[in-house]
Parts: C-alpha cells; sequence; structure tokens
C-alpha cells in the first residue's frame, strides 16, 4: 500500500427538486432551520446544496481497487466530518482495502429531490468494479435503500449504520402491520412507501443485496429498526446501547469492523 490518495469530483448532474407531496415535507421538516435539532436524523441544520458532490479516496494512488466502498452519510455530514470523526481512519485500521468514494447531497435533495437518480451518474462514473458495497448512515441509510430499489443489481452489499426509516407518520403504518411480510401501505404511495415495499422483500426471500443493520437501542427510530432487524437472520443485526450521535455511531461501526472490515 502506498497509501490513500484523494480525488474530487463533480459530477454532470444536477439535482432534480421533485414533487413536495404530504410525506416529503413531513420528512423534510427536520431539515428546516426553523425546525431545531435534527432529532430525526442527527444532524446539524443546512439549507444548500455542496459541491463537488462526491469525494474519492483511493487505497492506492497507482490504480484504482477492484472493490468500491460507496458511503452515503448522513443529510448535512460532509466528508470533512467524516474525517474528524475519524470514520475513514477507522475503516482502514480494520483492513478495509476498497477504494472509498463518498457520495453527498446534502439536506434537500436527501429528502425532496430525487435522490437515486441525483446519485446515478456520480457512481456511474466510478466504473466497473467486482463489488460494491455502500455504508449508509443516518439518513443515508434510507437513501441506499432507496438507490437499491431504483437501481437493481448496482449494490452488493449494504451496511446500514442506524439508517433513517422515514416519518412517524409512515412509521406508525408500518409496525402496526405487525411484521414486515404484512406490511401493505395505504394510499398515497410514494417513495417511501416504496423503499418500504422493497425492505419487504428481506422477509420474503426476495433477492436483495446482503444487507446488516447497525443501531443503537436508545435512538429515536428504535422502533423501526427494530422492525426492520427483526426480518434479518440474526448473524447480520448488530445492536447495543447508543442513541443517534457520532460516538454511539463509531461505537457501532467500529464493532462491526473488528468482525467484518477486512471484508469491505
Amino acid at each position: 500500500m502506498t497509501g490513500p490518495s484523494t480525488r474530487r469530483h463533480v459530477a454532470p448532474s444536477a439535482p432534480r427538486t421533485g414533487s413536495l407531496t404530504r410525506r416529503r415535507l413531513l420528512a423534510g421538516l427536520p431539515l428546516l432551520p426553523a425546525a431545531g435539532p435534527l432529532s430525526a436524523l442527527g444532524c446539524k441544520a443546512i439549507g444548500h446544496e455542496v459541491t463537488p458532490p462526491w469525494y474519492e479516496l483511493r487505497y492506492r494512488d497507482d490504480r484504482s481497487a477492484d472493490t468500491l466502498l460507496l458511503i452515503a452519510a448522513g443529510a448535512t455530514d460532509t466528508p470533512d466530518v467524516l474525517h474528524q470523526h475519524g470514520v475513514f481512519t477507522l475503516l482502514r485500521e480494520r483492513g478495509c482495502k476498497s477504494d472509498i468514494v463518498v457520495l453527498y447531497r446534502l439536506a434537500a435533495s436527501y429528502v425532496l429531490g430525487d435522490v437515486a437518480d441525483d446519485l446515478h451518474a456520480d457512481v456511474v462514473a466510478q466504473g466497473e468494479r467486482k463489488r460494491r458495497t455502500w455504508l449508509g448512515m443516518s439518513a443515508g441509510g434510507l437513501v441506499t435503500f432507496d438507490y437499491a430499489r431504483a437501481y437493481p443489481g448496482e449494490i452488493d452489499r449494504i451496511v446500514a449504520l442506524a439508517p433513517f426509516l422515514g416519518p412517524k407518520l409512515v412509521i406508525d403504518e408500518v409496525v402496526a402491520a405487525g411484521s414486515l411480510d404484512r406490511y401493505v401501505p395505504s394510499p398515497p404511495i410514494e417513495t417511501i412507501e416504496e423503499t418500504w415495499l422493497w425492505l419487504r422483500g428481506y422477509a420474503e426471500g426476495a433477492e436483495r443485496p446482503h444487507l446488516d443493520l447497525l443501531w443503537g437501542q436508545q435512538d429515536p427510530g428504535v422502533r423501526a429498526l427494530d422492525f426492520l432487524g427483526a426480518a434479518l437472520p440474526e448473524a447480520q443485526r448488530f445492536t447495543g446501547p447508543g442513541d443517534h450521535e457520532w460516538p454511539s455511531f463509531m461505537r457501532l461501526l467500529g464493532e462491526y469492523l473488528e468482525a467484518h472490515g477486512k471484508s469491505l
């Protein structure tokens, strides 16, 4: 290993606004500065996009790795934030030999835009790899699931770290089903319901990327996380004490990587 190299790029696609529907509005309210702390997403408020929208950290500086780890972070978590909290250092120390790319479309695009479509050009720009793993963190977990639903076959493995799974309106209906395989949404069927229907495939044995789910039992979204986790084999559930803040994220990720880091 010659040491990681860093490259920044501007993707050719521009984010789209999308349609402002009732559920998108409810999910997006925490992203507005007037809404106060982002207790649902664990991120500070921000009201604009950032450029460039992706950031690369290669394993070697002389050639691309055969495998790629794409990180979809929280709605306002830039690569600098991930650096500050030691995410990249932890991944390398625990054996990750993939090239790392952080995809970051912030704030409005995450909830109010067509995020999967916004990100597609960024992902395609990474070229062909033998394996693509996505690490979806907080709101980026929901983005990861939405992308896997919209572009089947482009993700081989998902590590979802405390994924945000939608507003209370949706979660109430999902949990009321009793089990994920019995979930049937009521109209209107929007992106969040379509993503939950895609997640239902894990309970039904449908073809899906391998999913490892990491979450803390004091997370504000624990009802939804427990519900999704119940549909997964025990070996793919990683939970314990922790809330929706960086110390908990890093503890959960560190414990997971201790056992699985070399496979990333």
